[in-house]
């Protein structure tokens, strides 16, 4: 009964790892909006879901890059969680990039990926889903998001 009872501790010692790391994974949510695409659903938009850890060099063959419209992102994880997008495919910069760093647990909203100050960090401060952000701007960035990485 012993052996029962220490075999039971020891595995729940080593499951506790493995929890806090799965409810500390991270989602990306990147929305292709269209003011051609909202109708009657009122937020009818493409949706790519990338989670924490894969990292995504092409959206091309998800045919999001060709269409028209632009892009919103949502950021779920834990505090530090950080994620770039980029303009280009292969993670490439010179068609801009943004970073993206969680300060809390909240999800964070981004309406618009161009509404930051270029070329330096921005800190936005909301009581739920605060974030840092660093934005290398290029003429249409938000249409043009291509790649993700942690």
């Amino acid at each position: 009964m012993k052996r029962f009872q220490k075999l039971c501790m020891l595995l729940s010692i080593l499951m506790l790892p493995t929890t806090a790391m799965a409810s500390s994974s991270a989602l990306l949510e990147l929305w292709k909006r269209s003011e051609f695409l909202y109708g009657k659903c009122g937020h009818c938009a493409d949706l790519i879901s990338i989670k924490n850890n894969r990292d995504w060099a092409d959206f091309l063959p998800y045919n999001l890059t060709t269409r028209d419209g632009y892009f919103t992102a949502n950021l779920n994880g834990p505090a530090g969680t950080s994620v770039t997008l980029y303009g280009q495919e292969g993670y490439r910069k010179n068609r801009g990039y943004l970073i993206i760093i969680k300060k809390d647990a909240s999800m964070i909203e981004i309406e618009n990926l161009e509404a930051f100050a270029p070329g330096k960090w921005t800190e936005v401060d909301k009581e739920k889903g605060g974030y840092s952000i660093f934005y290398q701007p290029h003429q249409n960035f938000k249409t043009l998001v291509s790649s993700v990485k942690w």
